[in-house]
């Protein structure tokens, strides 16, 4: 009997460390989940053109991003400075809240050309409203 319960530690105690281990991943990928755009990433692994962005009180490293119609995207975003998030309503994407040291990844085909909005979604301070870049779709 105490075999079993050593037994039963054990394995309760390795299931907890690869919980702990899985859970420290600071990375984390937003696809759409509206049909047509969901199905246009999915094979957003070939030829995928990726973008950095690093989000900072009150601003984006990357402004305006410059893309090509058809692309398919991958934008790598991080924060140096400060707790931030990215909201891009045209393509109904955004991103849960980042701090320094973590990446949220969006991804996404670019359907059609145009000039798109993107904004700092966690209210992060007294520049928070400037906290906007844009993603220009050319031909």
């Amino acid at each position: 009997m105490k075999n079993r319960i050593k037994y039963s530690l054990k394995i309760i105690s390795i299931l907890m460390l690869v919980l702990v281990l899985t859970a420290c991943g600071k990375s984390e990928t937003i696809v759409p989940t509206d049909p047509i755009t969901a199905s246009a990433t999915a094979n957003i692994n070939e030829a995928v053109k990726e973008i950095h962005i690093d989000a900072y009180n009150f601003g984006f490293t990357q402004d305006p991003v410059t893309i090509k119609k058809g692309d398919k995207v991958r934008l790598r975003i991080t924060s140096s400075e400060g707790t931030h998030g990215i909201r891009i309503p045209a393509l109904k994407l955004s991103t849960g809240e980042f701090s320094p040291g973590e990446e949220k990844t969006l991804e996404f085909v670019a359907s059609e050309t145009g000039t798109l909005e993107y904004s700092c979604n966690v209210p992060c301070g007294t520049g928070h409203r400037e906290m906007k870049g844009q993603l220009i779709i050319e031909e």
